[in-house]
């Protein structure tokens, strides 16, 4: 756990949660402190007596202490404005993703498209030989 200057943390900061509680997974963490967390619903269509799928994308707060990673299950908490755009704070980590993975570490489906470019470009280098 890293070491928390962040004013705006819920955790150790002054910044206080309160309203909705919610879970979603972590899809983004690419900006500054912030992370794009998204949970998905299932909806009733009263009209067609069917059920919809919807998900949302909710741009939460992200401080230094939380170490949120893509991938991973995220609690968030609502809290006041912090920008134009985030309203929620990360609270905890409640599982890590597939996507977390440590330096290194490379998945498995990257692996598999190096094998077939070089297979490929091999494939490419005999036929312009051959003609």
């Amino acid at each position: 756990m890293a070491e928390c200057n962040d004013d705006k943390c819920p955790v150790h900061g002054t910044i206080s949660t309160r309203g909705h509680r919610t879970i979603g997974n972590v899809v983004s963490v690419r900006a500054k402190r912030t992370a794009i967390v998204e949970r998905e619903a299932v909806m009733r269509v009263k009209k067609y007596a069917r059920y919809a799928r919807t998900k949302s994308r909710i741009a939460a707060h992200h401080p230094d202490c939380m170490d949120a990673r893509v991938g991973d299950v995220v609690e968030i908490q609502e809290c006041r404005k912090i920008s134009k755009t985030k309203a929620w704070a990360i609270t905890k980590i409640v599982s890590r993703g597939e996507g977390y993975l440590k330096e290194g570490q490379a998945k498995a489906r990257d692996e598999k498209q190096v094998k077939r470019k070089e297979e490929l470009a091999a494939k490419e280098g005999k036929a312009g030989a051959s003609t």
